[in-house]
């Protein structure tokens, strides 16, 4: 299973740790990397071609990767707080790093069925 991804970057290339990744966002043609040490990496990728790549280069690995809207991808495992009704995500690590994300009210109401679901995947098992 792959341990990174590798995103070119014109003349550059980028490889990012999944275990570092946060989360991908949005900004026009543009997309934001955010890893575990705060940086915020703009590739010149779109949000849908970050997905792709994603896809192509994980295979099956991408299930801790989900699409959340038109503006985000969030790495499931740094999910600390939901809150619906502000429409706020917060992402961290519970060490230093926290995130605060706004997303559509339908977006994260999937989200927290989907974590929901897992949590009641894992209590039967």
């Amino acid at each position: 299973m792959p341990t990174h991804i590798v995103i070119p970057k014109g003349t550059e290339l980028h490889r990012f740790p999944l275990d570092a990744l946060i989360c991908v966002s949005a900004d026009g043609n543009y997309s934001n990397v955010m890893t575990l040490d705060g940086r915020e990496t703009l590739v010149c990728l779109q949000l849908g071609q970050i997905e792709d790549l994603m896809a192509k280069q994980l295979g099956s690995g991408i299930r801790n990767f989900v699409r959340l809207g038109r503006g985000l991808i969030i790495n499931l495992d740094y999910i600390n707080h939901i809150d619906i009704s502000k429409q706020k995500l917060i992402m961290s690590d519970c060490r230093g790093l926290r995130k605060e994300l706004s997303a559509s009210r339908d977006a994260l109401i999937k989200l927290k069925d989907l974590m929901e679901q897992t949590l009641n995947v894992q209590a039967n098992e």
